[in-house]
This record gives C-alpha cells, structure tokens and sequence, in this order.
C-alpha cells in the first residue's frame, strides 16, 4: 500500500470563516495535485452536515471526510486554522459547537480505508505530544512529524501477528539455551 499524502496547511483567517470556505481552500491544493474529483467539495459539505465529525477531545478536533468515490489519490491534510471553527459534535446531535482550531481531512479511497486512517488519527490527535508537534512551528516540520508518525503507526499495524508467532513469543529461544 502506497502511504497517503500527507499536508499541512495553515489556514488564514478569511479561508476559515465558514466550513464551507475551508472546505474549498483545502480542495484547492488537492485538486492541484489531482488527489480529488471537482465533486469533493460537495460531497464533504453534504457528509459534514448529516454527520458531523467534530470530537471532543482537549482542545477539540474535526476529521471531515466524503465517501471514497470522490478519491483519486489518498491523502490526509491537517489544517490549521487562526480563528477556531465551530464543528458539530460526531454522534451527539445535542452537544453544543464544538471550536476547533485543527483539524484533518481524510481522503481515502486508494488503498486507504476510512476506518483504519481514522484509527491511525486517533492515535496521534489524543496524544499531547504528538498533537503538539503538529500544532506547533511551520507546516514544513508539522508535516515531517506528520509523516513520521504516520510511518510509526502503519508500521505497528502491520506488523504480523499470526497465532503462530503469539504462541512462541514466549518461549525461550531454544539457541540461546545452554547445552550442558
């Protein structure tokens, strides 16, 4: 599997008034790199509007998303935005906006399933240490880190786990025995 892009983008505060004028600021630089249909635009507002993808985490997030139809290349875009962004609450009609200041778009349809980056997000998103290095310095080394870890995490994933190995895991290694 070929990983995703990865982007960073630092979001001005005219691109990130409305969800919508983020949404089509992000698809600008995918469209560029021919990473999405000109559909995207329109299937991540639809998506977003019947089900939100803010998650209240500390400080909330956003993971926005359309169905993979719309894909042409995987990609996951951090967007970081100046004026926080109020997000509906995924799974929780009732709870309040959520203001969110970061958010990821994911763009899966090539190899990438949507369950597994969103797992992968997750990972690095609640983890204050890797969430930091995301937030922080320019979008170059945000990037970097971003990948980074994004290697880490597949790399853990992916490791195989057979019942073969679990069951010898363990067991001594019968070469390093001594031979009396």
């Amino acid at each position: 599997m070929t990983p995703p892009r990865a982007y960073v983008l630092d979001v001005p505060k005219d691109a990130g008034t409305s969800f919508a004028s983020l949404t089509r600021f992000v698809a600008r630089h995918l469209e560029a790199d021919a990473c999405v249909t000109s559909s995207w635009v329109e299937a991540v507002l639809a998506r977003e509007q019947l089900y939100p993808t803010g998650l209240p985490l500390e400080p909330p997030v956003a993971i926005p998303h359309a169905d993979e139809t719309h894909t042409l290349k995987d990609a996951l875009v951090v967007v970081r935005l100046a004026e926080p962004l109020a997000f509906g609450a995924m799974g929780d009609s009732d709870a309040g906006a959520l203001q969110v200041r970061l958010a990821v778009f994911i763009v899966a349809g090539n190899g990438m399933a949507q369950v597994e980056a969103l797992e992968r997000l997750l990972s690095i998103l609640g983890d204050g240490a890797r969430r930091e290095r995301l937030e922080a310095g320019s979008a170059e080394n945000a990037r970097r880190s971003f990948e980074a870890m994004l290697e880490q995490l597949a790399a853990l994933t992916t490791a195989p786990d057979t019942p073969h190995t679990r069951k010898n895991r363990d067991r001594p290694d019968p070469s390093s025995q001594n031979q009396s």
